[in-house]
C-alpha cells in the first residue's frame, strides 16, 4: 500500500512543477514586453524633448515653417502691437507678392477653414468683437494694440493699402 501512495504523490507533484514553469515563462514574457514598452516610451520622450528644445532655441531646421494662418476669433489675440490681417475671398495669387514681403506683420484668415465658415457673409461687417465680424469680400484689417483701427474691403482697396505698407 505504501507504494501506491508514493506513486500517487509523485504523479501529483509533476503537474504542479509544470504549472510553475509555465507561470515563470508567462512572467518572463510579460517582463520582456514591459521592458520593451518602457524603452520605446523613453526614446520617444527623448526625441520629442530634443525636437522641442531645438524649436525653442531657433536651431530647428525641419520642414515646418511659421504659419501665419489664424482664425477670425483670434484676430485681436496676436502678440505684436501693430499687425495686419487679411481675409482673401478670391484668388490668392494677386496678393502673394505682398504676403511674402510682409511675413512678420501679416496674418491670414483662411476662409476655407471650417472654423472660419461662420464669418462668411454677403457683406463685410467690421466689429469690435471678433465673433461679430463678417467677411463678404477680400478684407484687410489693421490692428493696433489689440483693436481694429482700420479696415479695407475689396480687391482694389486692399491692394492699394498693401502697396503702401509692403514697399
Amino acid at each position: 500500500m505504501r507504494k501506491i501512495k508514493e506513486t500517487k504523490k509523485k504523479a501529483t507533484k509533476k503537474p504542479v512543477e509544470e504549472e510553475t514553469l509555465n507561470l515563470k515563462n508567462v512572467i518572463k514574457v510579460f517582463i520582456v514586453i514591459l521592458v520593451f514598452f518602457v524603452v520605446f516610451y523613453g526614446l520617444t520622450v527623448i526625441v520629442v524633448n530634443k525636437k522641442n528644445s531645438k524649436k525653442k532655441n531657433g536651431n530647428y531646421s525641419g520642414i515646418e515653417t511659421k504659419s501665419n494662418d489664424i482664425l477670425v476669433s483670434d484676430i485681436l489675440s496676436q502678440s505684436e502691437d501693430l499687425y495686419y490681417v487679411i481675409a482673401i475671398k478670391d484668388n490668392k495669387d494677386a496678393y502673394e507678392l505682398y504676403i511674402n514681403n510682409m511675413k512678420d506683420k501679416l496674418y491670414n484668415i483662411n476662409l476655407d477653414n471650417a472654423l472660419n465658415k461662420s464669418a462668411l457673409a454677403n457683406e463685410t461687417v467690421v466689429a469690435e468683437n471678433p465673433r461679430d465680424i463678417k467677411i463678404g469680400d477680400t478684407t484687410l484689417f489693421v490692428v493696433e494694440n489689440h483693436v481694429i483701427t482700420e479696415s479695407y474691403v475689396g480687391k482694389d482697396e486692399v491692394v492699394n493699402k498693401l502697396k503702401t505698407i509692403a514697399f
